[in-house]
């Protein structure tokens, strides 16, 4: 069984989890140094760390190929597999080298199996009422036999949705869909490490991303730059695999496929260097500087 760091014996468990609840706000400056600190920690373990991905890649391309259902099966697995590639990291940091099927450690761990599945349960809800929300506001501005042949060719819809006013509704459904993420973030570490409870963790994860907003806008920040950078070299890369015809493609799709697993390891990253930071996971308890501080 995979090795997960035990945060508090059997008799101080619970204080030592309100210790852990306590949450560092950080500054902007933090926030932009998660995705590089994070993939220091890849490429350490870059190895180890590429063969939970390849597992992770593997997983989604068989969800991929069952309509619908699988995906939504992906969507409800996808906290776990974060979990599993949480620990996998925090296994590179202690200088060991996890095997690729901690992937699944949070599976294997039956009192964080259910907090993570009812994570994804929640990502799925959260997901569908934002759609929900979105569909409602063009519904209220469009018939449904509008939209139906609107959704027949691109210049149908186009035509459709002059004067149609879509602000409010990307305003309230991307709220929810951020309320969504924000919840999600820290929640997944705290039920995988902290062992909390599911409507606990994401309450305080909700908490950690408002005290640190400074700190998730320096992150947006990197996050932009660094899609932007590995955007421009994957359409570099498209242009050139053109020239190889047939071998070409399939070549540009795998390397779109690499890429794309690429950044979700680095984002996974990201995230456990911002869950140690903030709260002071796995011995980051370095004194607050004068951008930090903790928060009762």
């Amino acid at each position: 069984m995979v090795s997960i760091p035990d945060q508090a014996g059997s008799r101080d468990r619970r204080g030592l989890l309100s210790e852990r609840a306590r949450i560092r706000r950080v500054g902007f400056s933090a926030g932009l140094r998660w995705l590089p600190a994070g993939a220091e920690l890849l490429f350490a373990g870059l190895g180890p760390l590429a063969g939970l991905a390849s597992l992770w890649l593997l997983i989604s391309l068989i969800a991929v190929v069952i309509p619908v259902i699988g995906q939504l099966f992906l969507v409800l697995l996808t906290p776990m597999l974060t979990a599993g590639v949480l620990v996998g990291y925090d296994q590179v940091r202690r200088g060991q080298a996890p095997p690729p099927f901690t992937l699944f450690a949070g599976w294997k761990e039956p009192s964080a199996r259910s907090g993570l599945l009812v994570i994804g349960a929640w990502s799925i809800a959260g997901s569908m009422l934002a759609a929900g929300v979105f569909i409602g506001w063009l519904g209220s501005q469009i018939s449904p036999e509008e939209l139906e042949a609107a959704m027949e060719s691109p210049e149908t819809l186009v035509q459709a949705l002059e004067g149609v006013s879509l602000g409010g509704g990307l305003l309230m459904s991307g709220s929810i869909f951020a309320l969504v993420l924000a919840a999600i973030y820290f929640a997944i570490p705290l039920v995988m490490f902290n062992r909390w409870p599911t409507m606990a963790s994401l309450l305080t994860s909700i908490k950690a991303v408002v005290v640190n907003w400074a700190a998730f806008l320096g992150f947006g920040l990197a996050f932009m730059a660094v899609a932007a950078g590995l955007g421009l070299i994957l359409v570099l890369i498209s242009v050139l695999t053109m020239a190889l015809g047939q071998f070409g493609v399939i070549a540009g799709q795998v390397v779109i496929l690499i890429a794309t697993m690429f950044m979700q390891m680095l984002m996974a990253g990201g995230q456990y260097v911002a869950f140690c930071q903030v709260f002071g996971f796995g011995g980051d308890d370095e004194s607050p500087s004068d951008d930090s501080q903790l928060m009762a």
